[in-house]
Parts: C-alpha cells; sequence; structure tokens
C-alpha cells in the first residue's frame, strides 16, 4: 500500500513515522525517496468520517437492548441500546467484592 508517490521519480512512498515524526498538520515534514533519493517534502491532513444511524428511542421510541457479555459477571441482567448506546446494568450480584478479589 502507498502514502504518498515521490514527485521526482513517481515511485509509490510509504511515508515513515518513526517516533511520531510527520503527524502535525501545521509543519511541512521531510523525506528521502528509497528509489530515486531525493528529499521530498510533505503536509499531513487530518479527516474524520461519520457514519449516523436513526435512534428512535432518542425520538418517543422503545429502546432495543441487547445483552452485554462480561466478564467477571458482575451484572447478570446488563444490557445496552443497539440504537442509543444506553446501558441498562440491573443490580450487581450480591458478592460483587468476592468476585472480583477472585473468592
Amino acid at each position: 500500500m502507498q502514502d504518498v508517490r515521490c514527485p521526482y521519480c513517481m515511485t509509490d512512498q510509504m511515508i515513515n513515522h518513526d517516533d511520531g515524526y510527520g503527524y502535525d498538520q501545521d509543519e511541512i515534514h521531510q523525506q528521502e525517496c528509497r528509489a530515486c533519493g531525493k528529499t521530498f517534502t510533505y503536509t499531513t491532513s487530518i479527516s474524520f468520517d461519520y457514519d449516523v444511524y436513526e435512534a428512535p428511542c432518542l425520538n418517543g421510541g422503545e429502546h432495543e437492548w441487547k445483552r452485554v457479555w462480561h466478564t467477571p459477571r458482575l451484572w447478570p441482567d446488563w444490557k445496552r441500546c443497539k440504537n442509543c448506546g444506553e446501558d441498562d446494568k440491573g443490580e450487581i450480584v450480591e458478592n460483587a467484592e468476592a468476585i472480583i478479589r477472585g473468592e
């Protein structure tokens, strides 16, 4: 997979982000082409993509509960709405502290 092409020889390049280099958006970064040996510069742009979904429960509808599987089972009836993410953990088990301690 390529990140960019060298502007001199058009060889595919992977941007080297060793030690976090090259992520700052307000800087001009440098890298040497692995094919032709010339140094080129690049800037970094970070973008966000969003996916949207209906959430009828936030608009007067019912929650669509799904069971949450977890370990240890401190909340035997824990469920989460698949539309809005609200949790309903129910009652915690009687011996929760002992379970956490591994007893």
